[in-house]
Protein backbone atom coordinates (compact mmCIF):
# COMPACT_ATOMS: atom_id res chain seq x y z
CA UNK A 1 0.00 0.00 0.00
CA UNK A 2 1.25 3.43 -0.88
CA UNK A 3 1.73 5.50 2.26
CA UNK A 4 0.42 9.03 1.95
CA UNK A 5 -1.42 11.70 3.84
CA UNK A 6 -4.81 11.05 5.36
CA UNK A 7 -7.64 13.52 4.89
CA UNK A 8 -10.52 13.98 7.34
CA UNK A 9 -13.31 16.53 7.66
CA UNK A 10 -13.25 18.98 10.57
CA UNK A 11 -16.61 17.57 11.68
CA UNK A 12 -15.35 13.98 11.89
CA UNK A 13 -12.14 15.07 13.60
CA UNK A 14 -14.20 16.98 16.18
CA UNK A 15 -16.20 13.79 16.93
CA UNK A 16 -12.98 11.78 17.31
CA UNK A 17 -11.56 14.38 19.71
CA UNK A 18 -14.83 14.45 21.70
CA UNK A 19 -14.78 10.65 21.94
CA UNK A 20 -11.24 10.71 23.29
CA UNK A 21 -12.05 13.42 25.84
CA UNK A 22 -15.19 11.53 26.99
CA UNK A 23 -13.11 8.45 27.79
CA UNK A 24 -10.34 10.28 29.66
CA UNK A 25 -8.56 9.18 31.89
CA UNK A 26 -8.77 5.95 29.87
CA UNK A 27 -7.40 5.54 26.37
CA UNK A 28 -10.11 5.79 23.74
CA UNK A 29 -9.95 3.95 20.43
CA UNK A 30 -11.72 3.63 17.12
CA UNK A 31 -11.46 2.76 13.47
CA UNK A 32 -11.25 5.09 10.45
CA UNK A 33 -12.35 3.78 7.06
CA UNK A 34 -12.68 5.28 3.62
CA UNK A 35 -11.46 5.26 0.06
CA UNK A 36 -8.01 6.21 -1.16
CA UNK A 37 -6.68 8.62 1.44
CA UNK A 38 -10.08 10.10 2.40
CA UNK A 39 -11.56 9.09 5.74
CA UNK A 40 -15.30 8.70 5.11
CA UNK A 41 -16.41 6.92 8.28
CA UNK A 42 -15.22 7.16 11.87
CA UNK A 43 -16.27 4.23 14.05
CA UNK A 44 -16.07 4.91 17.80
CA UNK A 45 -15.36 1.69 19.68
CA UNK A 46 -14.92 0.58 23.27
CA UNK A 47 -11.44 0.04 24.64
CA UNK A 48 -11.67 -3.61 25.72
CA UNK A 49 -8.75 -3.07 28.11
CA UNK A 50 -10.31 -0.02 29.83
CA UNK A 51 -6.78 1.16 30.62
CA UNK A 52 -5.07 4.51 31.07
CA UNK A 53 -1.99 3.29 29.18
CA UNK A 54 -3.14 0.69 26.63
CA UNK A 55 -5.97 -0.05 24.26
CA UNK A 56 -7.58 -2.89 22.38
CA UNK A 57 -10.50 -2.31 20.05
CA UNK A 58 -13.46 -4.29 21.42
CA UNK A 59 -13.45 -7.38 19.14
CA UNK A 60 -17.18 -7.26 18.37
CA UNK A 61 -16.88 -3.59 17.43
CA UNK A 62 -13.92 -4.37 15.20
CA UNK A 63 -16.00 -6.95 13.33
CA UNK A 64 -18.94 -4.52 13.03
CA UNK A 65 -16.75 -1.70 11.72
CA UNK A 66 -14.83 -3.78 9.19
CA UNK A 67 -17.98 -5.51 7.91
CA UNK A 68 -19.78 -2.17 7.76
CA UNK A 69 -16.88 -0.60 5.87
CA UNK A 70 -16.84 -3.43 3.35
CA UNK A 71 -20.59 -2.96 2.72
CA UNK A 72 -19.93 0.74 2.10
CA UNK A 73 -17.12 -0.01 -0.36
CA UNK A 74 -14.57 1.35 2.10
CA UNK A 75 -11.37 -0.09 3.49
CA UNK A 76 -9.48 0.23 6.75
CA UNK A 77 -7.35 3.39 6.62
CA UNK A 78 -6.40 3.95 10.25
CA UNK A 79 -6.88 2.99 13.86
CA UNK A 80 -7.06 5.89 16.28
CA UNK A 81 -6.43 6.03 19.99
CA UNK A 82 -5.68 8.59 22.65
CA UNK A 83 -2.79 9.15 24.98
CA UNK A 84 -4.46 10.81 27.99
CA UNK A 85 -1.21 12.06 29.55
CA UNK A 86 1.45 11.42 26.92
CA UNK A 87 2.54 12.95 23.62
CA UNK A 88 1.05 11.98 20.26
CA UNK A 89 3.78 9.50 19.36
CA UNK A 90 3.67 5.68 19.35
CA UNK A 91 4.59 4.12 22.69
CA UNK A 92 6.62 0.93 22.93
CA UNK A 93 3.34 -0.94 23.30
CA UNK A 94 1.88 0.82 20.23
CA UNK A 95 4.91 -0.21 18.18
CA UNK A 96 4.67 -3.80 19.42
CA UNK A 97 0.95 -3.88 18.53
CA UNK A 98 1.71 -2.46 15.06
CA UNK A 99 2.03 -6.01 13.77
CA UNK A 100 -1.77 -6.14 13.80
CA UNK A 101 -3.21 -4.44 10.71
CA UNK A 102 0.17 -3.12 9.43
CA UNK A 103 -1.57 -1.55 6.40
CA UNK A 104 -3.48 0.80 8.69
CA UNK A 105 -2.04 4.10 9.83
CA UNK A 106 -2.10 4.84 13.55
CA UNK A 107 -3.66 8.17 14.50
CA UNK A 108 -2.70 9.18 18.02
CA UNK A 109 -4.34 12.02 19.91
CA UNK A 110 -2.54 13.54 22.88
CA UNK A 111 -4.90 14.87 25.54
CA UNK A 112 -2.06 16.30 27.62
CA UNK A 113 -2.59 20.06 27.43
CA UNK A 114 -3.94 21.26 24.10
CA UNK A 115 -5.26 18.30 22.07
CA UNK A 116 -2.91 17.36 19.25
CA UNK A 117 -3.09 14.57 16.73
CA UNK A 118 -0.51 12.89 14.52
CA UNK A 119 -0.54 9.89 12.17
CA UNK A 120 2.07 7.17 11.67
CA UNK A 121 2.76 3.97 9.81
CA UNK A 122 4.46 1.31 11.91
CA UNK A 123 6.45 -1.40 10.13
CA UNK A 124 8.35 -3.64 12.51
CA UNK A 125 10.16 -1.22 14.79
CA UNK A 126 10.17 1.55 12.17
CA UNK A 127 7.82 4.48 12.77
CA UNK A 128 7.15 6.95 9.97
CA UNK A 129 4.95 9.99 10.40
CA UNK A 130 2.51 10.92 7.64
CA UNK A 131 0.39 14.01 7.15
CA UNK A 132 -3.03 13.97 8.82
CA UNK A 133 -4.95 16.95 7.52
CA UNK A 134 -8.39 18.51 7.60
CA UNK A 135 -9.99 18.83 4.18
CA UNK A 136 -13.53 20.20 4.03
CA UNK A 137 -14.09 18.59 0.62
CA UNK A 138 -14.15 15.27 2.49
CA UNK A 139 -17.55 14.37 3.87
CA UNK A 140 -18.08 11.58 6.29
CA UNK A 141 -20.19 9.84 8.86
CA UNK A 142 -19.69 9.29 12.59
CA UNK A 143 -20.88 5.91 13.89
CA UNK A 144 -20.67 5.32 17.62
CA UNK A 145 -20.60 1.57 18.22
CA UNK A 146 -20.35 2.19 21.97
CA UNK A 147 -24.05 3.07 21.97
CA UNK A 148 -25.04 -0.44 20.94
CA UNK A 149 -23.09 -2.00 23.82
CA UNK A 150 -24.51 0.42 26.42
CA UNK A 151 -28.18 -0.11 25.69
Amino acid sequence: MEERQLLISQRLLRYVVEHCLEEKPYEACGILTGRGNRILTAWATENARRSTTAFEVEPSHQVQALNGARKRGESLLAIYHSHPTAVAYPSTSDIRMGIHWPEAARVILSLSGRVTQRAFYIRGNAVREIAFEVDEDVRGEWLDLRQSSRT
